[in-house]
């Protein structure tokens, strides 16, 4: 017997012991093969049956190509419940072969499997509750149009190309949810063109998602340096990350992903406009290096109702700098050209909270740089909160003392605002 085979058995006894009338929740997780459907088929039969309200089938396969025929075909009979409300699954084939009906679901989250239009549609027909769609890895999708007087939420993070069929070069994404309140595009859209059509009701967008490839080979070498190195490879981004900044210049709380931002940067040092924002809550992923600074400055001069600043530094790879960016931004010329909107631009900013993945950040000089900045031309503000995400492990007498001088040298900017504070985290 090896461990799947006593994996099998503990649920199995499990699900024996069980005496009450109704389950709150069932969570599986395991590699699904097909020799194991009876069995998840009785589990998931015991769960519907004993009522429960979180349902949970996170499942992985050991070849994702082979979905289509290892995959796990959801049941018939789930496809018609009335008590889930919660209900996340991943790998899994849908396929119902009469209306769907969920009638009690308000959270659905479903990854890793292919979605026409057509089963979304049945989908959001058949929850009429249904509050929060999120959709990871998935694919076989081109337009999410969702008129759900119930829906609020909706994430999508990143669409899985590599698993349609043919040669695809490029394909369109559509979204139309005039009634949701939250959206957001995560994660590898490579080839992804993402058209937000209608989000009227939006009050909070988080675009924190990348275009380039996400992996690479010997023989594509030229053509992704050319493609996505060069400037001519980035045309068309910029096109497609100042329609999405358009269609949600209404929100009151937008996040700005480290790729996106990128983006903003070459548009701010080729003299591209950006879209102006409404937003008073506004927080940019950033790996704060020199490039950072243009798309940040831009995002700034873009949003003048901005009351609350957040920065936060990306827990993944930071990513290589677009070679034609670097050549042409210089800091000090660039802002200076800049500097008459500022005086009159960051009339509403309050707080300013700067997350960072280690304090070693507060070393930089383009750190330095911005919360100078800020500080000078931020006449109402009221804190600058500067946290540490991951304390320094076990510092040198000498990584304290340097730490604690660039904090002294930060504490002696001058300051806008005369109630100002700035507050460190204390190692």
């Amino acid at each position: 017997m090896d461990r799947m085979d006593d994996f099998i058995s503990a649920v199995d006894h499990t699900l024996l012991l069980h005496r009450a009338p109704k389950l709150t929740s069932f969570s599986v997780r395991f590699r699904y093969t097909t020799s194991r459907k009876a069995r998840l088929d009785h589990w998931v039969r015991f769960a519907t049956t004993a009522k429960v309200n979180q349902l949970s089938l996170d499942l992985f396969l050991r070849h994702i190509v082979d979905i289509d025929l290892e995959g796990y075909q959801l049941p018939q009979h789930l496809y018609a419940n009335e008590f889930v409300s919660k209900f996340n699954f991943s790998y899994c084939i849908i396929f119902p072969n009469g209306l769907l009906h969920w009638s009690s679901l308000k959270h659905l989250c479903i990854g890793q499997s292919a979605l026409c239009d057509d089963v979304i549609r049945e989908v959001l027909m058949g929850s009429p509750r249904l509050e929060s769609l999120e959709l990871h890895d998935c694919w076989d999708f081109n337009r999410l149009d969702i008129v759900s007087e119930s829906l609020r939420k909706l994430v999508i993070e990143s669409y899985m190309i590599d698993m349609l069929e043919g040669d695809v070069r490029e394909l369109e994404l559509e979204i139309v949810a005039p009634k949701i309140h939250s959206l957001e595009i995560l994660g590898n859209f490579e080839k992804i063109k993402c058209r937000i059509k209608d989000v009227s009701a939006l009050v909070e967008a988080k675009l924190d998602f990348d275009m380039r490839k996400s992996h690479t080979y010997d023989y594509l070498a030229e053509y992704i340096k050319k493609y996505y190195e060069e400037e001519e490879g980035y045309r068309e981004y910029q096109d497609i990350v100042r329609d999405i900044l358009d269609s949600v210049h209404h929100v009151k709380k937008l996040t700005v992903g480290n790729w996106c931002l990128m983006i903003v940067s070459i548009m701010s040092v080729k003299h591209l406009p950006t879209p102006l924002s409404k937003c008073q809550c506004l927080t940019i992923v950033t790996s704060m290096e020199k490039w950072s600074l243009p798309g940040i400055g831009i995002l700034l001069q873009s949003s003048p109702y901005v009351e609350t600043l957040n920065i936060d530094f990306p827990l993944s790879y930071v990513m290589k700098p677009l070679a034609y960016l670097v050549s042409r931004y210089d800091e000090v010329n660039h802002w200076k050209s800049k500097e008459i909107y500022f005086k009159f631009l960051l009339q509403c900013l309050k707080s300013i909270k700067i997350k960072l993945f280690y304090f070693e950040g507060i070393h930089t000089k383009e750190f330095i740089f911005l919360v100078q900045f800020l500080l000078t031309n931020a006449k109402v503000l009221e804190k600058m909160v500067i946290t540490n995400v991951v304390p320094m492990r076990n510092p040198t007498p000498n990584m304290l003392l340097k730490s604690l001088r660039v904090a002294l040298m930060l504490l002696s900017f001058p300051r806008s605002s005369p109630h100002a504070v700035v507050m460190f985290p204390y190692q």
